[in-house]
């Protein structure tokens, strides 16, 4: 059942997020591709489950699931789009289209595959002990994310009032588990 909801949640997220990116507004459309909240929806995802197996699991599951949901709207089964005589098949259509989409979504669900485990670990990691490092790992991608997009292109990408929201952000987040480390109680 938690397997589930993570993986609905995910869904959720990527359409969520997907809808957020407009041309129209540079401040919208970076908000839209912020990664960072996808970390925290596997490190959820493994805070949630029972073993680290579940939990791994748990976390790709997420993040593959809101990949699938943030580029939804790509997936097309118009023969006219795909290249396709009218004349095709629904199956052939199906198959089409469905092909092209995971071709084209294929370098991001590696990396869902990747940072979901990951994430999904560290949240079981913080679940069980919380850990100082696995809590300091979410609130990470907050803070590097902006500063990694500035070393990849040169420069800061949209407005600067966004990314340092984003910053107070993982600033805020990292508050939260210095509070919140103190060790679990057995019953």
């Amino acid at each position: 059942m938690r397997l589930a909801l993570s993986a609905l949640a995910g869904v959720l997220l990527g359409l969520f997020m997907s809808s957020l990116p407009t041309p129209s507004d540079v401040g919208t459309f970076w908000v839209g591709n912020f990664s960072a909240p996808w970390a925290v929806l596997a490190f959820g995802a493994g805070w949630a489950q029972r073993s680290r197996l579940w939990a791994g699991i748990g976390g790709m599951g997420a993040e593959v699931a809101c990949v699938a949901g943030f580029y939804a709207q790509f997936l097309v089964f118009d023969p006219d789009r795909l290249g396709l005589p009218r004349s095709t098949t629904p199956l052939t259509l199906v198959e089409t289209g469905l092909s092209h989409w995971l071709w084209f979504i294929a370098p991001w669900v590696a990396v869902a595959v990747g940072a979901g485990v990951v994430y999904g670990l560290l949240g079981r990691w913080w679940g069980q002990s919380r850990s100082t490092v696995a809590g300091v790992a979410i609130a990470l991608p907050f803070v590097v994310e902006p500063v990694a997009w500035r070393v990849y292109v040169g420069f800061g990408q949209g407005p600067l009032v966004v990314w340092l929201v984003e910053i107070a952000v993982g600033i805020t987040l990292l508050g939260w588990v210095l509070m919140a480390r103190r060790p679990l109680t057995r019953r």
